[in-house]
């Protein structure tokens, strides 16, 4: 979860249910091609006098809701935690600094106002600036620079004013004066449409992960049952006990495929092979593509387990996987194919 998120949370069911009515306005009136692009409805907001006064918590909270709407509205599927907060705290900050005294009011609040209307400061005022511990310099800077910040948005709204209220002429320098006063809100508008673009291709991508994930564990699912049912058939025909089985299962993470012999075996027997001969597996072979212990067969050295085996491949004899068992070769091949783990992990 995202830093956003988890500040956005506690409110989302709240938010949910006041976006949800406007998507579905949304949804029903506005054609799709149309719908990512109304963000950029938002632009003209401040300037057009729509939104009322703007400056302080109030304005940010306008504004904040506006850019939210106009997400939402673009994307009738989003929830409220899907939006770009980034953007509505964007658009937020905007409302908070475009009222017409907001300036002035931050620079007022700083340590003796902004020393520029005053004139010159006294001694003593140059002293008290030189002692203001660090937290009050943080807090004069933050209020001098959101006031800067101010100056430049409401100078862009009275721009935009005056050029749609034909203050201003019609030439090339009242059009880059406009292009300039707009600039910033174009581009965080075209990030969000970018976003109401980008969305639902991303849930089309998470839908089609989501359920190929899905086959591919039930495939796995289905490739472990036989890979287990064939080794229970295999070392059930060789003669092996059960916990011997079970014990070989688990060697491949198997065990929870193993299932008791049928009635027929119930007396055990080496079945199918009480004349002797090679095991029959009916054509079929051990998977050891991706290496694994052999538990199935007459004896060592006998040769009569069909498998195959690949290129740059390398097989241990019996005595090998003995050995590193301690003269146990469950044992042993549990610790080759930790070593087999570990090496292939390497590559």
């Amino acid at each position: 979860m995202g830093f956003f998120s988890k500040i956005t949370k506690p409110f989302k069911k709240v938010a949910n249910k006041v976006i949800k009515p406007f998507q579905k306005i949304s949804d029903k009136l506005l054609p799709n091609e149309l719908r990512p692009f109304l963000p950029y409805a938002s632009m003209f907001l401040p300037a057009s006098g729509i939104m009322g006064a703007l400056g302080g918590p109030m304005g940010f909270a306008k504004m904040y809701g506006a850019n939210m709407l106009t997400q939402a509205m673009g994307d009738p599927e989003a929830d409220f935690e899907d939006l770009n907060q980034i953007s509505g705290i964007l658009s937020g900050l905007q409302g908070g600094l475009s009222g017409a005294d907001t300036a002035s009011n931050l620079r007022d609040s700083a340590t003796f106002g902004s020393g520029a209307e005053q004139g010159p400061l006294t001694a003593s005022q140059a002293q008290t600036l030189a002692d203001r511990s660090l937290l009050t310099k943080a807090s004069d800077l933050g209020k001098n620079i959101s006031a800067v910040g101010s100056d430049y948005l409401t100078g862009n709204m009275d721009t935009l004013r005056d050029i749609g209220a034909g203050r201003m002429p019609l030439n090339l320098e009242t059009a880059k004066a406009g292009l300039k006063a707009i600039g910033p809100e174009f581009a965080k508008a075209t990030g969000d449409v970018a976003v109401n673009y980008a969305r639902p291709m991303m849930r089309e991508f998470e839908k089609a992960d989501a359920a190929e994930r899905a086959e591919y564990e039930t495939n796995m699912d289905e490739r472990n049952k036989e890979q287990a049912d064939m080794t229970m058939l295999f070392m059930r025909q060789a003669g092996h006990d059960e916990q011997t089985i079970e014990d070989t299962l688990a060697l491949d993470g198997l065990e929870s495929y193993y299932s008791a012999p049928t009635e027929s075996a119930a007396q055990g027997g080496i079945i199918g092979l009480k004349e002797g001969g090679m095991l029959n597996f009916g054509g079929r072979e051990m998977d050891l593509r991706t290496g694994g212990f052999v538990p199935i067969g007459k004896k060592e050295r006998a040769d009569d387990v069909p498998a195959r085996l690949s290129k740059n491949e390398f097989v241990m004899t019996a005595d090998a996987v003995r050995a590193a068992g301690g003269g146990s070769v469950n044992k042993g091949a549990q610790r080759m194919y930790d070593v087999m783990n570990k090496l292939e992990a390497r590559a």
